[in-house]
């Protein structure tokens, strides 16, 4: 017969049961039945994986119906006290007490969860005692792939990696974020030889580290598996298979805000300025007060002679310490790798010099910035980039589809055909087709039978590749054409460091007949606002931040970091529209994405009288209406995979 001590862990169990039943309601207080869940869904195969010591938290219910109503959501009894039922789950903890569990459970794994074939008052009992895991023969049962359903499409990156491997309560809500991490470990037995494991193995033993660490460091309730957090954090500081536990919570500690932002929790905050000279009391900002010497600290990508990009962003700083003199304190990091450990230990030697501020000045240094920005809080860093959600750093860039539009407006003045080229560059960081529509829809404002002929180069400073694409424009009846020039080789223009495009007429054969204007950027606006206002104590960053969701800084046309110049022939009715619409955009009249805005199929993409914000811009990934591409969507891939 149960003794006392049974019947009172049997009365303490089945009060935890009921008050679980009336927080959640009939329909979800009780166990989960798999046979119910598996009804309509095809399963091709069924896995004997043996003995397995499962974690008790991954129990979501039981297989068949016969029990579950015996039993709660979280396993506790629900039964009278006096019931047969009692009684057995009472010899079971009292035989458990004195001798163990030596017997395993039966159980199925379908997808991440376990359901209980034998052993649910085993399994109820090892859960009110508080075990964390228990002894299982696991059979796994294989759903029909459907490509629709995200879990199942989850399940089969872990079956196509190895349709044997047991992993340890690891789940993502991604998809692509196990193939991900099987890559990392892959990689990281691949760079350290003294690893004696398989990729499997790694993965095992590293995620079990981080989730006893992440469960104590990330209090917070965010919405990611700790899957998701691993993939997360080797991003930005590497596969921990080597870190001290005591590394691992402290950059846990400091990747709080980041997780957040990567679940979704906090969104970006995007400042779309449009008046540099605006007074600095209404905008964001760095201090509470004027530091008596401001220090920077600058990370280009190459040096001045070697990338264009560069050269424009260096010469910017150059003439603002030329403005403020030795109140400005600037520390430069040349030649930075774009990612790795030693690209990471070479920014970090900045940190000596304490800057204020730093910048990083290419958008292939984002995870680089970003783990800056999460090690030294108490500095603030600002990455060159387009607006991306997912990262919890501040980032600047210009409203680069103002400057197309323009130019799309004086490419329609001045085209007889009206057809006219466009080349667009295939870039890593950002596949966004929102330059090339405000383009189209800059030429057609002007000529509403206009079409644009869009050429994805494979590399912008390919000069036999701009012969190729304006000979296609040109037997394709262009007659103008845009062409960007090489953001990495500034030695073929030292004259004219800061065109970002001209504009040409072209000959019947695709050579440029003569040059009808060019597209200048210069940074200098923005570096002035942001360093002059942030040495006269007007900024404080913390009044946008909104409990620290990263703010992007959207420099437009109005700022004066970009204009369009028109050579000398280019007068008469072209060069009076362009005034007037350079004269619009300044003064917020006109906005390049105004609705209504369809595709190219037809489609309406942005409604009548609607102005879609910089992050749904920055998000285009459609060809405007009057669009059409010369190379196809498989040739844009293997660009954007080089």
């Amino acid at each position: 017969m149960p003794d006392q001590e049974s019947r009172s862990a049997y009365i303490a169990a089945r009060k935890a049961g009921r008050k679980y039943l009336s927080e959640h309601g009939d329909a979800d207080g009780y166990l989960a039945v798999l046979d119910d869940i598996l009804k309509g869904l095809v399963i091709v195969g069924e896995l004997n994986l043996g003995y397995h010591e499962i974690p008790l938290d991954s129990l979501a219910g039981t297989k068949t119906a016969a029990r579950s109503n015996a039993f709660a959501g979280n396993f506790m009894p629900l039964l009278e006290n006096d019931t047969e039922f009692a009684v057995k789950w009472q010899k079971v903890y009292s035989s458990q007490l004195q001798e163990g569990i030596r017997e395993p459970v039966i159980v199925y794994q379908f997808l991440n969860k376990f359901y209980v074939q034998e052993g649910n008052k085993r399994v109820s009992i090892l859960k009110a005692v508080g075990a964390a895991s228990a002894s299982a023969v696991l059979t796994r049962l294989i759903p029909e792939r459907d490509e629709d359903d995200d879990d199942i499409s989850i399940y089969y990156e872990f079956l196509d990696y190895d349709k044997r491997m047991f992993f340890d309560d690891l789940w993502f809500t991604k998809r692509g974020n196990f193939t991900a991490l099987a890559n990392y470990a892959e990689s990281c037995i691949e760079a350290n030889p003294d690893i004696q494991a398989d990729a499997g193995e790694l993965i095992n033993r590293v995620q079990r580290t981080f989730r006893a660490v992440y469960k104590t460091a990330v209090t917070e309730n965010i919405n990611l598996t700790t899957g998701d957090a691993l993939v997360e954090y080797i991003k930005v500081f590497g596969f921990p298979y080597n870190v001290t536990v005591e590394d691992l919570r402290r950059n846990l500690l400091n990747f709080k805000g980041q997780l957040l932002v990567a679940a979704g929790d906090i969104e970006r905050n995007t400042l779309e300025v449009s008046d540099a000279a605006q007074p600095s009391g209404s905008r964001p900002g760095l201090f509470s007060r004027a530091p008596s010497k401001l220090i920077i600290a600058v990370a280009y990508f190459g040096t001045p002679n070697t990338n264009l990009w560069t050269a424009q962003h260096n010469l910017a700083i150059k003439r603002i310490e030329r403005k403020y003199g030795d109140r400005l304190i600037v520390k430069r990091v040349m030649n930075l790798p774009p990612v790795g450990e030693l690209a990471y230990r070479a920014l970090s030697e900045i940190a000596e010099v304490k800057p204020h501020i730093l910048f990083t000045t290419s958008p292939s240094m984002s995870t680089l910035s970003l783990r800056y920005a999460l090690e030294h809080s108490e500095t603030l860093v600002l990455n060159c980039d387009s607006p991306h959600e997912g990262k919890n750093l501040h980032t600047y860039f210009c409203k680069m589809y103002d400057l197309t539009f323009l130019c799309g407006i004086l490419s329609a003045a001045m085209s007889e055909t009206g057809t006219i080229g466009y080349m667009s560059a295939a870039r890593s960081w950002d596949f966004s087709t929102y330059d090339v529509n405000a383009f189209a829809l800059g030429a057609r404002l002007i000529n509403p039978r206009s079409e644009v002929l869009n050429y994805t180069m494979r590399g912008i400073n390919d000069w036999a590749e701009h012969d190729l694409a304006r000979a296609e424009f040109a037997a394709n009846g262009a007659d103008i054409a845009f062409c960007q020039h090489s953001p990495d080789n500034p030695l073929d223009r030292k004259a004219f460091p800061e065109v970002y495009a001209q504009l040409y007429r072209l000959a019947p054969n695709g050579a440029p007949l003569e040059s009808l204007a060019g597209a200048t950027l210069d940074w200098e606006p923005f570096y002035d606002k942001m360093i002059g206002d942030a040495l006269l104590g007007r900024m404080n960053l913390s009044d946008v931040t909104q409990a620290g969701s990263p703010v992007h800084f959207g420099w437009g046309f109005q700022t004066g970091i970009m204009d369009i110049f028109p050579v000398y022939s280019v007068v008469g009715v072209a060069g009076r529209l362009l005034r007037i619409f350079r004269d619009l955009l300044k003064s917020g009249g006109l906005h390049p994405f105004e609705g209504p805005i369809n595709d190219n199929e037809g489609n309406l993409r942005i409604e009548g009288g609607v102005t879609p914000t910089l992050m749904e811009i920055q998000e285009m990934d459609w060809l405007a209406y009057s669009v059409r591409q010369l190379n196809s969507e498989k040739e844009n891939q293997k660009m954007l995979d080089k």
